[in-house]
């Protein structure tokens, strides 16, 4: 006698697309996750950039302040301090000087500008590179005069020294520089404040 196989068994059950639901949820879930890691990513390189563009305005800044130290030493070419012909020397006294609180508007640099070429420095704009405007920037004021010992002797209070007879009496200029830099996005900027003495 030949037996029939018997047929699996089926059911009639509808589908209930549990399996569909569980992969969508995972898939947001990993979508998510992707989107907040670009964000991360993206605000990261942003940061990174601002603190380079803030780190080469403070090198500029410091580089400028060099330049006008140079220029008042006259060891630049071509500079020399001279607030009757250029633009960015100033008398004590000299009511055109710039504000304070103007120092930190970039517009206000526009109308400096200072003799000699300002150090090229890699990555700051400068107009002799074509750029629209000079990261490297000063003015010089002259802050004030007073008597010192040219020899440097520990007797020599400035302006109030007792002198003896034998140590020579020198005027020595006192200079106020103000030097900014800027980066080459133009975002960050530093503006940095020194006096010298020649």
């Amino acid at each position: 006698m030949i037996t029939q196989p018997h047929p699996l068994p089926t059911t009639n059950a509808p589908q209930e697309g549990f399996v569909l639901i569980v992969g969508l949820v995972i898939l947001g879930l990993l979508t998510m996750l992707a989107l907040s890691s670009m964000r991360d990513t993206t605000m990261q390189e942003k940061m990174a950039g601002a603190s380079r563009d803030s780190g080469l305005a403070f090198q500029a800044a410091e580089s400028a302040l060099r330049d006008a130290e140079n220029c008042i030493t006259g060891t630049a070419t071509g500079c020399t301090f001279d607030a009757v012909t250029n633009d960015a020397h100033f008398t004590q006294d000299d009511a055109a000087f710039p504000e304070h609180n103007t120092l930190f508007d970039a517009d206000t640099w526009e109308d400096y500008n200072p003799p000699g070429e300002p150090t090229d420095l890699e990555g700051v704009p400068s107009k002799a590179k074509g750029d629209a405007a000079d990261g490297v920037n000063y003015i010089i004021r002259q802050a004030s005069t007073v008597s010192g010992d040219a020899g440097g002797g520990k007797g020599a209070d400035v302006g109030t020294g007792d002198y003896s007879k034998s140590k020579e009496k020198s005027s020595q200029a006192i200079y106020e520089i103000t030097a900014r830099g800027a980066g080459a996005s133009g975002a960050g900027q530093s503006v940095l404040r020194v006096y010298y003495r020649q």
